[in-house]
């Protein structure tokens, strides 16, 4: 079985698909191609075609031509921008939610939007706190796995939450809370952000996977708004 999960070759989304074939077509972005060519290239039908094409145009990633063709923006055209830096703060209680959380942050890792990191990547022999503070420090998004164990949490409260709002008032990261469990968040020195969900807690959702479907579309969306803006890319 290891045998073949090996050779098995890793099937991208579909805007992955439509992106490559765009570039493949323009000639890494020389010139514009004709939507005729790039359908019959794909094979698709129609409203996957529309559908993952209208996406990519609100996002930034292509724009429309005369005489229906398309282009890369200039930024698009040369190799892709590296993904933005996630750095995962939570409490070990709730480290199935956050095992959960990162499967559903994985396409947004395929599609080059987040690399997600967590404590869980340090290894034998790493210093832990100099690995944690390294990518606290470089993270371009600080998403807060919130909980009541969260915020009972010494490490959590004095030492991660501490340095992410201070490089929040700096305008070098932006802090997401993921509220984990109900608990009064509000009360917190994070309570004034705009949480995932609305402020809806993951455990109040009968589905957890549909709770974190929701969490990963803000997080995405949050981070082509940042990328756009990082890349001089004006979002539809």
């Amino acid at each position: 079985m290891a045998s073949k999960a090996k050779s098995r070759k890793r099937v991208g989304t579909l805007e992955d698909r439509f992106m490559d074939a765009v570039r493949e077509l323009s000639g890494g972005g020389k010139v514009s191609v004709k939507n005729a060519a790039l359908f019959n290239k794909l094979g698709w039908i129609e409203e996957r075609y529309t559908t993952t094409k209208d996406r990519l145009r609100k996002n930034g990633l292509i724009r429309g031509g005369p005489g229906g063709t398309m282009s890369l923006p200039q930024n698009a055209a040369s190799p892709s921008p590296k993904p933005l830096k996630a750095f995962i703060s939570y409490s070990h209680a709730d480290a199935a939610i956050k095992v959960d959380l990162l499967k559903h942050l994985t396409p947004l890792s395929r599609l080059g939007l987040v690399e997600a990191w967590h404590d869980g990547e340090i290894e034998t022999g790493d210093k832990w706190a100099d690995a944690i503070k390294g990518n606290l420090e470089s993270a371009d998004i600080i998403i807060l796995l919130i909980s009541v164990d969260f915020i009972n949490s010494r490490y959590c409260n004095q030492i991660e939450l501490t340095h992410a709002m201070e490089r929040e008032a700096n305008n070098t990261t932006v802090v997401i809370p993921v509220i984990a469990r109900n608990c009064l968040w509000q009360e917190e020195v994070f309570g004034s952000f705009q949480a995932t969900l609305k402020g809806t807690s993951i455990a109040s959702f009968k589905d957890r996977d549909e709770a974190l479907t929701l969490v990963a579309a803000d997080i995405k969306e949050k981070a082509l708004s940042m990328l756009a803006k990082k890349n001089g890319v004006a979002p539809s």
